[in-house]
């Protein structure tokens, strides 16, 4: 890595926790320099991801990372008179140049720290549209369709309040896809339906660690910050095992250290976020996560190791908030997040679910009981259900196909423990 990506490395991690200055954004004096002074503000953690980069995706991500928040400012403190779904949508079709009229000035009620930038990025719009416009046309393109996707996602909200789930999928969800996109290279591969389901995944998992983050107890009402977090980390279970399938995939087909490197430094920050909201230690301490990402990308042995020490940190995480009393010695449900294949065929989401339900339901005792089950064997027994009912609350309302193929992958995957020569539903009524 030259000296020159360490040093602006080494500022963006200085510079994480620095209170926002907007009047430094405003007086950037060009589209560059608002580029610069506003990333780390911006985008924090994938800020320094985003540095991460080769130079070619870096300058791409910057643009699609400063016009995301545009759109979330539109979003979220716009108080014209204008509609705010319209109003979000006329923002994107002006920054990817569709539309020659700026959307109406913003009026931002500005309450925290990250509305400032936004507000700021917003006002500065018409730099924003540069950064985009001098990208080479294939990026251009890219950008293009994620606003498009992401503004209508916002405005589809706006209009009918969607579920976090629903709404992570298709907002961060839709940007995890382009960054498969752009740190992939193209490779077709790399974003197939599977691989879009689990990028889905990622983005509902973002949306949970934002809405923990901002304390969004109204959203999931609830009355206290620590009901909110067991809310948030029970939910996360299933876009969990997503994510660690996603993880696994990128790490063979990214062929950039510098890409992988950015993959593992927020899947590494994004880890410690949830470990420290509930109270267990961080798989890295905070001054080791840079340098862990780094090595994670030199090898693929190497990036295994960073994912096991990840998936065991969200083990100790989910144990620790079924049981906030957990004694001394009581050992945890091993490998809740199991390794997948990233060559192997099931990869979908329905699969992996049914692995992993299945896998944890085979470390139960399999003789009659004489008593109460230990405490481990009920929290493996509490953790298979949520991941069960968890696969059916992202389906879409009255996805009857849907529920029928899960249901018989179970029925499959439960017959081919129990009775294998027995036949299925599906073949007693044929």
């Amino acid at each position: 890595m030259k000296p020159a990506r360490l040093l602006i490395l080494a500022r963006g991690v200085r510079d994480l926790r620095r209170a926002v200055d907007p009047s430094a954004l405003l007086r950037a004096g060009s589209p560059d320099e608002l580029a610069e002074s506003a990333l780390i503000p911006a985008a924090r953690n994938l800020a320094v991801a985003i540095d991460l980069l080769p130079e070619v995706q870096r300058t791409e991500s910057i643009a699609a990372v400063l016009a995301c928040r545009v759109l979330d400012a539109y979003e979220d403190l716009y108080c014209g008179s204008a509609g705010a779904a319209t109003t979000v949508i006329a923002a994107a079709r002006y920054l990817v140049g569709d539309d020659p009229v700026p959307p109406p000035p913003l009026h931002a009620r500005v309450l925290r720290e990250s509305d400032a930038v936004d507000s700021v990025l917003a006002e500065r719009i018409d730099d924003v549209r540069v950064l985009i416009e001098r990208l080479p046309a294939a990026g251009r393109e890219r950008v293009r369709e994620l606003l498009i996707d992401v503004a209508t996602a916002m405005a589809d909200n706006l209009d009918t309040p969607m579920s976090r789930v629903t709404y992570g999928e298709r907002v961060l969800g839709r940007v995890v896809v382009y960054a498969c996109t752009v740190i992939c290279d193209n490779d077709p591969d790399a974003t197939d339906d599977d691989v879009t389901e689990l990028a889905h995944c990622v983005g509902a998992a973002a949306q949970l660690a934002n809405d923990l983050r901002d304390q969004e107890l109204e959203l999931y009402r609830v009355g206290t910050s620590a009901e909110l977090t067991h809310e948030i980390v029970l939910r996360l279970l299933t876009p969990a095992l997503g994510t660690f399938a996603l993880l696994s995939h990128l790490g063979r087909r990214t062929r950039s250290k510098g890409a992988r490197a950015a993959v593992a430094y927020m899947s590494i920050t994004t880890t410690a976020f949830f470990c420290g909201a509930v109270g267990v230690r961080s798989p890295y301490s905070r001054r080791l996560r840079l340098v862990g990402a780094v090595v994670a990308a030199t090898g693929t042995d190497r990036w295994e190791v960073m994912l096991d020490r990840l998936r065991e940190s969200v083990d100790r995480t989910v144990e620790f908030l079924l049981d906030s009393s957990t004694q001394g010695g009581r050992e945890s449900p091993d490998n809740l997040f199991p390794r997948i294949d990233a060559h192997a065929q099931g990869t979908s989401m329905g699969s992996i679910v049914v692995d992993s339900v299945m896998a944890l339901v085979d470390g139960l005792p399999a003789g009659a009981l004489s008593g109460e089950l230990p405490g481990d064997q009920v929290r493996r027994m509490m953790i298979a259900d949520h991941l069960a009912f968890g696969s059916l609350e992202r389906m879409q309302p009255g996805d009857s196909n849907a529920m029928h193929l899960l249901g018989t992958r179970f029925q499959t995957a439960a017959m081919s423990r129990t009775a294998p020569h027995l036949p299925l539903d599906s073949e007693r009524q044929s």
